[in-house]
This record gives structure tokens, C-alpha cells and sequence, in this order.
């Protein structure tokens, strides 16, 4: 019944990580909405968490951060989750910027 329950668990965490889709305040991150680079500013927390501030062209991009469908703020386990999310969702590392704050992230669409 353990092995059972195991599998379901496991199926259902599976299904979720293929259907994770990129919002940003909201906004699903789509080719229509999106040219071919965005840019990635991660915020990082005290327990290594991390989110990111989003520029993929939109008005005023200072604030927007990575969210679910109903606008709230999702936060990774660490940068690299983060990356490998975006990587999933058709993005890779095209540049790296080191700035005095931190690291800036330059991502290109790969289809």
C-alpha cells in the first residue's frame, strides 16, 4: 500500500514539473508576450531561497517578480532550481552580467 501511494505521489509531483509554466506578476511568459531575451535579477533570501525580478520588455519591469497564475510570489530553493525551471520552460543562459549588487542573467529563447 506504501509503494502504492509512493507512485501516486511521485506521479502526481512528475505531472506538476512537466505542466510548470512561467508567470511574471500574473503573466504567463508566452512567445506572443516575449521577444527572444529576458533578463533575470535574482533576489535572493536569508535561507538561500530565491526569487526573480523579470525584464522581458514590459512597461516597467523594476518590480516584477517570477509568480503563479494568481499573481503570487513564487519563490525556487536556490538559483539553480530557478534556471533549470526557465531551462524547462524553452530559456538558456546566454550571458552573465557581474554587477557590484550581484549577478544578472541574460536569457535567450531556445525555440
Amino acid at each position: 500500500m506504501k509503494k502504492l501511494l509512493l507512485v501516486c505521489f511521485l506521479s502526481l509531483v512528475a505531472g506538476a514539473v512537466l505542466t510548470a509554466q512561467i508567470y511574471v506578476e500574473g503573466v504567463r511568459l508566452t512567445p506572443d508576450n516575449t521577444g527572444q531575451y529576458i533578463e533575470l535579477d535574482p533576489q535572493f533570501r536569508s535561507d538561500g531561497r530565491c526569487n526573480f525580478k523579470v525584464d522581458y520588455g514590459q512597461a516597467e519591469p523594476k518590480e516584477d517578480k517570477v509568480t503563479d497564475e494568481n499573481g503570487k510570489a513564487y519563490d525556487f530553493r536556490s538559483l539553480i532550481d530557478g534556471l533549470n525551471a526557465f531551462y524547462t520552460e524553452g530559456w538558456e543562459v546566454f550571458q552573465i552580467t557581474v554587477l557590484e549588487s550581484g549577478r544578472r542573467y541574460l536569457l535567450k529563447r531556445r525555440y
